[in-house]
């Protein structure tokens, strides 16, 4: 299962408090949810689609989540409040592992804690997401971002740099902070899958 997986990767467990978290200069401090749900047969992770409307990020593919509030004691909260108002997330039916490495946004100047979670077993449905935040709830396959990305060039300010883009199903180009950090989380299940299958 998906836990086991990840326990013998040795993926940090605790889920450090904001206080604890040194700011990144410029960038503004943030969390996302990186959400597994399903089962051995059928292991997937949630992704959103922004809508078209929205002033930063408009009709790209993330993760839930969004920018620390003074309130929010650690990124783990931040990540469940903004599923809790984006997709309508019950807190109950879901299991804190633990963090993935920190990304930066760069179009946005955002510092991005990825924040891995396990969903109950089951069927997994959010009927009541905010539309305003939220166009389309995505739920690829992990297999198709347990091989590398694709790099493409691309320009941010006067520089060229390249940046990774991962094509899932279901017409979901993935790049940027959101690629990176799926990037992250396939090496280490890719890892988990290779060393059962030598035992």
């Amino acid at each position: 299962m998906l836990w086991e997986k990840l326990q013998r990767e040795g993926i940090p467990t605790a889920c450090p408090g904001w206080e604890t978290i040194p700011s990144a200069g410029k960038f503004r401090q943030s969390a996302v949810l990186v959400l597994l749900c399903g089962d051995e047969e059928d292991e997937r992770v949630l992704l959103i689609r922004r809508p078209l409307h929205m002033n930063r990020h408009a009709g790209e593919i993330g993760f839930p989540g969004g920018r620390r509030e003074p309130s929010d004691r650690s990124p783990f909260e931040t990540a469940i409040r903004e599923a809790q108002e984006e997709i309508g997330l019950d807190p109950a039916r879901v299991r804190l592992y633990g963090m993935l490495e920190r990304e930066f946004a760069y179009t946005s100047d955002f510092e991005i804690h990825p924040v891995l979670a396990l969903h109950e077993p089951g069927a997994v449905s959010f009927p009541r997401f905010d539309r305003n935040e939220v166009d389309e709830i995505l739920l690829p396959k992990v297999e198709e971002f347990l091989c590398p990305p694709r790099l493409e060039w691309g320009t941010h300010g006067n520089v060229h740099i390249l940046f990774p883009v991962f094509e899932l199903s279901g017409n979901c180009r993935v790049w940027g902070a959101t690629a990176r950090i799926l990037w992250q989380l396939g090496r280490v299940l890719k890892r988990t899958v290779e060393e059962t299958a030598c035992r």
